[in-house]
């Protein structure tokens, strides 16, 4: 590995953490049995999520040390302006971070059930079609999502590239549709795997007037698709879920005439408590 490739890795980790403190993350994962609830069942599960992205963060990153410097001199270029927005817009959009969330769900009866999610910022429903296949259960679904932007107005990113450029009022909707089959055993275990697609778009304010970049507005739209698979444990009403996901993401953004790529993987782990009663 060279020593720029390390140096990103170490600054992708660095933001990593330090997003945690805001609890951004991105509304991607189920977390919950292919069994669509029986009617009148209720569901209600405390979910934390993780996301790591790859590439889209990474190749702004280990390029912006220079551009920070820069500013700090008071003597920024252009080109290392450039990188400064181009660093900021990719971690408010499709940045790492850290956050959870409550799903509250509820079996509506004839195959279906409802799900209402709160937390981090984004306020979600879903609805579901249950399909029984012998000793196997699945489901199609849909969720449509309203982020508030609330987790993205302070990007904790190396204190050093939000002080030039600030990047807020992320106004972002989630439209989703997903398939899922799984398989229970009594009441202690439950296994299921699936694919998802996911069509964002937003709106966010760049602001680089500091670096004389003066402020822009930006709508664009992100695309995921994917898969997850996911597991409980427990007995009965109790159980501990943990799940995977793993989306290609596509998308550009213009800030100030330059398009950016926001292209890259999404790596998605949750975990968390479901409780069925």
């Amino acid at each position: 590995m060279s020593t720029h490739e390390s140096a990103g890795s170490l600054a992708l980790v660095s933001c990593l953490l330090s997003l945690g403190a805001v609890g951004c993350a991105m509304n991607v994962s189920e977390a919950r049995s292919a069994r669509v609830l029986r009617g009148g069942e209720i569901q209600v599960s405390e979910v934390n999520n993780v996301v790591v992205p790859t590439r889209a963060v990474s190749q702004f990153v280990k390029n912006v040390q220079p551009s920070i410097d820069a500013a700090k001199a008071g003597s920024v270029t252009d080109e290392q302006r450039d990188k400064l927005v181009g660093a900021a817009t990719a971690i408010a959009l499709t940045g790492p971070g850290f956050g959870a969330h409550t799903d509250i769900g509820v079996g509506l009866g004839y195959r279906y059930d409802v799900q209402a999610r709160l937390g981090n910022g984004i306020y979600a429903l879903s609805l579901r079609r249950g399909f029984d296949l012998g000793t196997w259960h699945a489901a199609i679904g849909t969720r449509a999502a309203y982020n508030s932007g609330s987790v993205f107005l302070d990007i904790d990113y190396l204190d050093d590239v939000v002080e030039y450029v600030k990047v807020s009022e992320t106004k972002r909707f989630d439209g989703q549709l997903f398939g899922q089959v799984g398989k229970e055993w009594g009441e202690w275990g439950k296994l299921w795997f699936g694919a998802k697609g996911m069509w964002s778009p937003l709106k966010v304010r760049v602001d680089a007037s500091k670096v004389n970049g003066g402020v822009d507005t930006v709508h664009t739209t992100l695309w995921h698709g994917g898969g997850f698979v996911g597991g409980a444990l427990g007995y009965r009403w109790i159980h501990f879920v943990a799940e995977v996901t793993v989306l290609g993401a596509s998308g550009k953004a213009t800030v100030f005439g330059r398009e950016y790529d926001l292209s890259g993987v999404v790596v998605a782990p949750s975990w968390g408590l479901m409780g069925t009663f």
